[in-house]
């Protein structure tokens, strides 16, 4: 797909639900759903959209003019300061009285002066695109778990006694940003021994030691997409019968998990799926967070695999399965992969 057929397909799915909600012009202030529209990346509040009918005003910083008239000729692309009255500025000229916004991404105040303009609160529309990604995404999907799944295949056998978590999470990034890498999707997670019983350990100058757990937590941003993945394994040649028992009820969950992917299929049944074995195993009070949550250029996104959800898979999906049992002072086990729902049911992202 192309960049312009790209923005075009996109525009016209935006324009479908503005017509559903009313409104004739919407402001986008988020950069990763400017990022989704436009395939040119805006660091945060430096950028507003304006769409209207088929035209999309663009106010943003000076620097940014030059290059978007030549990567984006499709848009009205005005240099300015103060972005967001410059977009309501421009609604009164047009005398747009029905416009939106995307209230719960807005800030308080930038959400009062819209409010106060006459401006419309509506729910995340584009977010709602977002969640079903297209041909061109799942590409750039399956790549950047690629580079995630090779970056544990690199370090796992030059993880060595003695070595900080610091010193792990260090080679896990620097390998991944060798292979094309922008950034990462979140602080990496590595957590030896009682560390890796904390779901969110902040990773740390602990070394490691013979015979202990280990936990990895990590993903990479390639052409603006995010990966994710967790691994653990015993670092040593006396792995405790517990931590075997654990390990396999952990898989056993995850592929359970994942074979209940599909598209119709309700959220909260693939939470119910992998919670179910680990409770019906005696650990069910030691798995203390959801069984996963969507991906795209978010790192957490809708749909979310919880009990408390009311999503229903839909075919572009793409979400974790992340099952875990964690037990304090001893060690934790959680096993992640990120998957695409396909017509079929899912395949697996983070794999070579």
């Amino acid at each position: 797909m192309t960049k312009k057929t790209s923005f075009t397909s996109r525009l016209t799915g935006i324009k479908q639900l503005m017509q559903t909600h009313h409104v004739d012009a919407l402001v986008i202030t988020n950069n990763l759903d400017q990022y989704y529209l436009l395939n040119f990346f805006f660091y945060p509040e430096e950028t507003v959209l304006l769409i209207v009918a088929d035209t999309v005003f663009c106010f943003t910083r000076d620097l940014y003019v030059e290059p978007l008239r030549r990567e984006c000729p499709e848009l009205e692309v005005i240099g300015c300061e103060n972005r967001v009255k410059a977009a309501v500025e421009k609604l009164k000229k047009l005398q747009i009285k029905r416009a939106g916004f995307d209230a719960a991404k807005e800030s308080y105040m930038t959400g009062k002066l819209m409010q106060t303009a006459g401006l419309k609160e509506l729910p995340s529309l584009i977010s709602q695109l977002r969640k079903e990604k297209d041909a061109d995404e799942i590409k750039r999907m399956r790549a950047s778990n690629r580079i995630a799944y090779l970056a544990y295949e690199y370090v796992r056998p030059r993880i060595k006694t003695g070595m900080t978590e610091t010193e792990v999470a260090v080679m896990l990034e620097q390998f991944m940003r060798a292979q094309g890498a922008s950034a990462v999707s979140f602080l990496t997670i590595v957590g030896f021994g009682e560390n890796a019983a904390n779901p969110h350990h902040e990773t740390s100058m602990r070394k490691l030691k013979n015979n202990e757990a280990i936990l990895m937590d990590y993903g990479c941003i390639y052409q603006g997409y995010c990966s994710d993945i967790t691994r653990c394994w015993w670092h040593g040649k006396n792995e405790p019968e517990e931590y075997t028992k654990v390990w396999k009820i952990v898989d056993k969950a995850r592929r359970a998990g994942i074979k209940a992917l599909k598209p119709g299929v309700a959220t909260k049944d693939i939470d119910a799926t992998a919670r179910g074995i680990i409770a019906q195993a005696g650990y069910g009070d030691y798995f203390t967070h959801r069984t996963g949550h969507g991906v795209g250029m978010d790192i957490h996104e809708e749909p979310f695999n919880s009990a408390d959800s009311k999503d229903i898979l839909q075919v572009g999906n793409v979400v974790t399965v992340e099952p875990g049992i964690y037990l304090p002072g001893k060690f934790g086990v959680r096993l992640e992969d990120t998957l695409a729902v396909t017509e079929k049911g899912s395949v697996i992202l983070t794999r070579k």
